[in-house]
């Protein structure tokens, strides 16, 4: 208790010490509390001030086109690749086509292979009916949203891929979606 008093009264000398320099001297005060924070914006060196990974500044599209013929299988990596060092890649859609040209294509599975973290995953695509029968041949589109994220790779982690019955084929496919600058 007698320690209490004293402390009580020298927070309360302190506090009433900032308070009068506070209201008597507000230019010091405001001069030492900007000494304490400075920033340097020069041109080699300049402070961001808006948001440098917002999707719309780094679009990310890539596109593959294939003809299988005699086959049932069409396959086929998007390019250009993402990128291979620095960036995350997010597809936010893919979107498949597949044309028959000949034969009786009908298709079972349309997908998009890819891998990232060292593991290998299939996004499948559903497929709808366009045309079919007509004197073009069949058509069946699928587009899909998605959230795939790559990191980034040497090699293309990428295939488009379609299991159809027999026939030839014609097979597009696109991705799109963005990429983000890693720390």
């Amino acid at each position: 208790m007698k320690f209490a008093k004293p402390a009580l009264m020298v927070v309360g000398c302190v506090l009433l010490t900032g308070l009068t320099l506070t209201l008597f001297a507000p230019k010091t005060v405001h001069a030492l509390a900007a000494a304490l924070v400075q920033i340097a914006n020069t041109r080699s060196n300049p402070v961001p001030n808006q948001d440098v990974d917002i999707a719309a500044r780094h679009p990310y599209t890539a596109t593959c086109y294939v003809y299988a013929n005699g086959g049932a299988f069409a396959t086929c990596q998007p390019m250009p690749a993402p990128p291979t060092t620095g960036y995350e890649t997010v597809i936010q859609n893919v979107n498949i086509s597949l044309n028959q040209d000949s034969g009786t294509v009908q298709p079972f599975v349309t997908e998009l292979n890819y891998s990232t973290s060292g593991s290998s995953f299939h996004f499948f695509v559903p497929l709808l009916t366009q045309t079919q029968g007509t004197a073009a041949g069949a058509e069946w589109i699928g587009n899909q949203p998605s959230a795939i994220y790559l990191d980034p790779s040497a090699s293309n982690p990428l295939e488009c891929a379609s299991l159809y019955t027999n026939g030839a084929a014609t097979m597009t496919c696109t991705v799109t979606g963005y990429t983000v600058s890693l720390p």
